[in-house]
């Protein structure tokens, strides 16, 4: 199915000037380096940046967000719906308009390597590479049935659950060594006095 099919597609917001910080501004801004290639969305400082925008076009729960600039990526937005949100000119918005489509699949097969390689058939060079919303809009992605879809976005949360385990495992271990290893040395110090 082409992503137009079952989708509306638009650009984010075109920022006449540099993006500045205003903590009493009227939006938070989700920028192209909070969203990660894991399909998730984190805000290097912890908050997200604010800004004063007249008559913004806000974000709605569950649009799929896509990097279309440099490096492609996808998530789906869920943040907090007390907040006005938009996103920069950099990123496209998609929102879903067909009920056999799930926006979590569709973040997911952009991530996934077959998706990357898509984005590869349709990407177009200026300085950086980039997908327009007519190439973006004729890409062909395959659209399972709805069981199908929600069974492998619980395999992928099952996945990156284990990956964020496995990694506190290991800063666990590594943990644990330094402290035997600066507790041995504090040891051979003791004895050389």
């Amino acid at each position: 199915m082409k992503i137009n099919d079952f989708s509306n597609i638009r650009t984010g917001h075109a920022f006449r000037e540099r993006l500045v910080d205003q903590p009493d501004g009227n939006v938070s801004v989700i920028q192209p380096k909070d969203i990660k290639a894991d399909g998730t969305v984190a805000f290097s400082d912890g908050k997200p940046l604010r800004t004063n925008i007249s008559s913004p076009r806000t974000l709605n729960q569950k649009d799929v967000l896509v990097l279309n600039r440099g490096r492609f990526a996808a998530v789906v937005f869920d943040l907090p719906v007390e907040e006005n949100w938009i996103v920069p000119s950099s990123i496209m918005i998609l929102s879903i308009r067909e009920g056999s489509v799930l926006p979590e699949y569709i973040a997911l097969y952009l991530n996934s390597p077959e998706g990357q390689r898509i984005f590869q058939r349709h990407f177009e060079y200026s300085t950086i590479p980039f997908i327009s919303t007519n190439n973006m809009a004729s890409m062909e992605i395959p659209i399972p049935p709805l069981d199908r879809q929600r069974a492998l976005i619980k395999y992928r949360e099952a996945a990156r659950e284990y990956k964020l385990l496995t990694n506190r495992k290991h800063e666990l271990y590594n943990q644990i060594l330094s402290h035997e290893l600066r507790g041995n040395e504090i040891i051979i110090q003791g004895r050389e006095q």
